[in-house]
């Protein structure tokens, strides 16, 4: 009992001054005041618990490669939408610093996101109105990761040495925190479309959304349509209603509206079959579950 409680005390030691040292100008540790009422995207830079802080969130880093993230998809859109960023009032990208409570295990290799999910709605990182994208200071085998409504970006990946590569990966799987690919979205195999950039792992050099974006069928969700996207199409969508709502009905999940009805709306008989080892979402996972 005495080894126990000697061990906590030298951790609660050791972290104070660490947590302590994070304080730095121009830095926040949670979501700032908003200045839209519409969805958005929120964004943190995360550490490991004795990982080096460099700064992606204050030096201008990660605001920068978002900004030409965002052209991107602009483009790809033929000019015709964005995703609709989280901003503070000073102008500024509102971009939150966070640094993990205890070791991470599977920080260098097979991270398995149950434990980060879940710290980090711990942490206040759960509006249903809002997605979080994040870029991960460790190693990992894959570039990225993500689904409704939390995605990740391993900066130490070999992947992600340059900025090029960084930018294409945060489109990639922004569309996968945006719910891409459905069932029933044309040429799916297990999330991914080949020919667009979430044609596989990491989204290769392929700059094109397909059939992802304005395709016509009203039964199957459209990216035009992600309330994410600014300007707001006439038939808006909030993916995480949506993904968590079918979650709900399978029971691993609980919908943020309990009105949403996405079975009268999105009738694509792919879709109608909710299968649930598949079908879940993050926004209000729990740390008891954590692994």
């Amino acid at each position: 009992m005495m080894k126990k409680i000697i061990f906590y005390i030298s951790i609660i030691l050791f972290i104070s001054p660490l947590f302590a040292a994070d304080e730095k100008p121009g830095r926040f540790f949670e979501d700032q005041p908003d200045v839209t009422d519409k969805p958005t995207i929120h964004f943190i830079y995360l550490t490991t618990l004795k990982g080096k802080d460099r700064e992606w969130d204050i030096n201008g880093k990660m605001e920068a490669e978002m900004i030409k993230a965002n052209e991107l998809l602009f483009k790809m859109t033929k000019n015709k939408q964005k995703f609709r960023y989280d901003y503070r009032k000073d102008g500024k990208l509102d971009i939150s610093f966070v640094r993990f409570d205890k070791k991470c295990k599977d920080c260098s290799e097979g991270w398995g996101m149950n434990y980060p999910d879940q710290y980090l709605v711990s942490k206040g990182f759960n509006d249903p109105n809002k997605l979080y994208w994040t870029y991960a200071d460790v190693n990992n085998r894959d570039g990225g990761q993500g689904s409704v409504h939390h995605g990740y970006l391993f900066m130490k990946n070999k992947y992600n040495s340059g900025g090029t590569k960084r930018v294409i990966l945060t489109v990639h799987e922004l569309m996968h925190v945006n719910g891409f690919s459905w069932p029933c979205t044309k040429g799916n195999t297990k999330g991914h479309v080949t020919g667009t950039i979430i044609g596989g792992p990491n989204g290769g050099d392929v700059r094109s959304l397909g059939k992802l974006y304005d395709h016509g069928d009203s039964t199957c969700p459209d990216l035009k349509d992600s309330v994410f996207l600014t300007p707001t199409s006439a038939t808006p969508f909030n993916p995480v209603n949506l993904k968590c709502a079918m979650a709900a009905e399978v029971g691993r999940g609980k919908a943020p509206d309990s009105n949403y009805n996405w079975r009268d709306r999105y009738t694509h008989k792919k879709l109608q079959k909710v299968r649930k080892k598949r079908t879940w979402c993050t926004y209000d996972l729990d740390m008891r579950d954590q692994h």
